[in-house]
């Protein structure tokens, strides 16, 4: 199995899109945090969703790339996957 890092062309979709939506929450987490810190306090809902962002984008993110992997275990028949 070739892991070497090929850039973003070889991630899949779902490796994208948890990237993308891990960004998000770090750029709302910088902004919520800058608004909770001037005092708006109803800018403690924006951290509490950030973090539920950035969690959630890491699950999708490392759920794709299992999967990425796991295919391409069992296409190239490696010892790596169980026989069932």
């Amino acid at each position: 199995m070739d892991t070497g890092n090929a850039g973003w062309s070889a991630w899949t979709w779902g490796e994208r899109v948890g990237a993308l939506v891990g960004f998000a929450a770090v750029v709302l987490l910088f902004w919520a945090a800058v608004q909770y810190g001037a005092g708006n306090d109803v800018a403690f809902f924006g951290l509490a969703l950030a973090l539920a962002l950035g969690v959630s984008g890491l699950g999708i993110h490392v759920a794709a790339r299992e999967a990425r992997y796991r295919r391409q275990a069992r296409d190239e028949g490696s010892a790596a996957t169980p026989p069932r």
